[in-house]
């Protein structure tokens, strides 16, 4: 009880509108209910270590503990008016919430009965929090929701299990602790493993914040073994950063160097940038890739324009936007073009260089060219997969030794206290820990780029021919379209891509719940 007093007063006497206009954010846990059955361990804890953090990033913090609906709706306003024309305004929960007819409720403390009235006159709702934002518009809003713990009222039946989907206004991201429909863990330590997360990954410079979250998702994913997979939902445009600013250079492993270089060009349509690929990763993953390329280009700049039917009435029947991503994978078309210049005439010229590459261009189809699309998504995404499963084995591998660097070093600190021999070995253990924590940071870094990549593939042939990702591609030779055989070490890789392509829903889009695959036996 003394805790929601003292909460509550620190609201009322520091309000927030008398504080910077800059980044700002509401912290709101509630750990203690009246229900004694709705107890939770870990909500306060989470805010409070979430203020540490954040206010070492520059944020002015205001948390509210405990609290009544009254006390939500008072540290709300007082929000609402700290986040006008915010840089980056933060609300968080942690706590009970639940569902009801589609609606989303943060539950107060003195919530007992599950009934509409009880809802009014205990909870918060989700659209009084996402209201606030739209009104105050910062210029990014960031709702962060740990609110999905299991409850009696779910054990009953009485409540849907977990928080309904919502999306909020333009300028709104919205996270949370797990997918629409499911339960987060309270945590057996001292936070729960979404908000431990949050607090491993948001201090980390020059990352984007829905990179951040990428981060947070990777590794509630992989802790939890595919338990509990978070979401994120946004409408967010520019980029903006918990730590950092735009324009901040992080170091890049050679290998996310070489992913984004490749991100860059895999969709162009001329030789040269290909060749500077090569020229910088000569033995790159995707450098046969880039040789098929120029090889494809080259030899359909050579031939001449194809006899028989012509292009245009080819593609007349055709989805003007599914040709365009099919050329672009095949880098028939630059990824720079404007989307309005998906023209019947522009595709037509570009389709021509494709079919010139062919054996026979005058057996060129749209169903041709679709299956040639699909096929080196499904490499490209296979060879990809190589990564991601390496350096997420090396990643659990890193985690690891940093544990055991840490309580090295802790222990070495306890005896260099009575012990003057044991103080150099202070600074060995140190650059010990800097040289495990620099190459952790490596592999996140890695993981980020092919992270990215794979989700843009499984959309691309999502969104333009999922019904051309199949395992009967698996065995062309499809040297037509670039590619060599798939190897046999591929071969697995490129069989669960179809998997993750044919089982994308649009409720699970973007969660990378696909990592699961991804996680090592032990």
């Amino acid at each position: 009880m003394t805790k929601f007093f003292l909460a509550f007063a620190f609201v009322m006497v520091l309000p927030f509108s008398a504080m910077a206009q800059n980044r700002v954010a509401l912290l709101v846990g509630n750990t203690v209910y009246n229900n004694p059955e709705l107890t939770l361990r870990n909500p306060t804890n989470d805010v409070e270590d979430l203020t540490v953090a954040l206010e070492a990033l520059g944020f002015d913090v205001v948390t509210a503990i405990d609290q009544d609906r009254a006390g939500f709706m008072t540290a709300l306003d007082q929000f609402e008016l700290a986040a006008q024309q915010a840089e980056m305004a933060v609300f968080f929960f942690a706590g009970h919430g639940v569902q009801v007819d589609g609606e989303n409720y943060f539950i107060g403390r003195d919530f007992d009965q599950l009934d509409n009235s009880s809802l009014q006159n205990s909870a918060m709702s989700m659209g009084e929090v996402t209201e606030v934002f739209n009104r105050a518009k910062p210029d990014i809003g960031i709702m962060i929701l740990d609110a999905c713990r299991n409850n009696p009222f779910v054990e009953s039946g009485q409540v849907v299990k977990g928080l309904a989907r919502s999306r909020g206004g333009a300028g709104l991201l919205i996270a949370y602790a797990t997918d629409p429909g499911n339960v987060a863990y309270d945590g057996a330590g001292e936070n729960s493993i979404f908000t431990k997360a949050i607090i491993n990954h948001i201090a980390t410079e020059g990352l984007d914040a829905r990179i951040m979250f990428g981060r947070v998702r990777q590794q509630v994913i992989l802790e939890s073994r595919g338990q509990q997979i978070p979401w994120v939902e946004e409408a967010v445009l520019g980029e903006h950063y918990f730590a950092g600013q735009a324009g901040i250079v992080v170091a890049s492993s050679e290998y996310a160097r070489e992913l984004q270089a490749w991100r860059q060009i895999s969709a162009q349509s001329e030789i040269q940038p290909f060749q500077d690929y090569l020229d910088d990763f000569p033995q790159g993953v995707f450098s046969q890739f880039a040789i098929d390329r120029i090889r494809m280009i080259s030899q359909a700049r050579a031939a001449g324009a194809p006899s028989g039917q012509s292009s245009v009435e080819i593609l007349k029947p055709e989805s003007a936007e599914r040709v365009e991503a099919a050329l672009g994978v095949l880098g028939f078309l630059p990824v720079t073009r404007d989307l309005s210049d998906a023209n019947l005439a522009a595709l037509a010229a570009a389709f021509d260089l494709y079919r010139t590459q062919l054996p026979n261009p005058d057996e060129a189809t749209a169903d041709r060219l679709f299956e040639d699309a699909a096929r080196i998504t499904i490499f490209l995404a296979a060879t990809t997969a190589q990564q991601l499963r390496t350096d997420i084995i090396s990643l659990s591998s890193i985690d690891r030794t940093l544990k055991v660097a840490n309580d090295a070093y802790r222990q070495i600190e306890q005896i260099a206290q009575t012990n003057d021999a044991a103080i150099p070995l202070l600074e060995t253990a140190r650059n010990d820990i800097t040289a495990i924590e620099a190459n952790l940071a490596q592999v996140m870094d890695r993981l980020d780029e092919s992270r990215l990549y794979y989700q843009q593939l499984i959309d691309r042939a999502q969104d333009h021919f999922p019904n051309r990702i199949d395992t009967s591609l698996m065995d062309s030779t499809g040297q037509q379209a670039g590619l060599s055989r798939l190897e046999q070490r591929l071969a697995n890789d490129a069989a669960l891509f179809i998997s993750h392509v044919q089982n994308s829903t649009p409720q699970t889009r973007g969660t990378y719940a696909w990592l699961i695959d991804f996680l090592p036996d032990n």
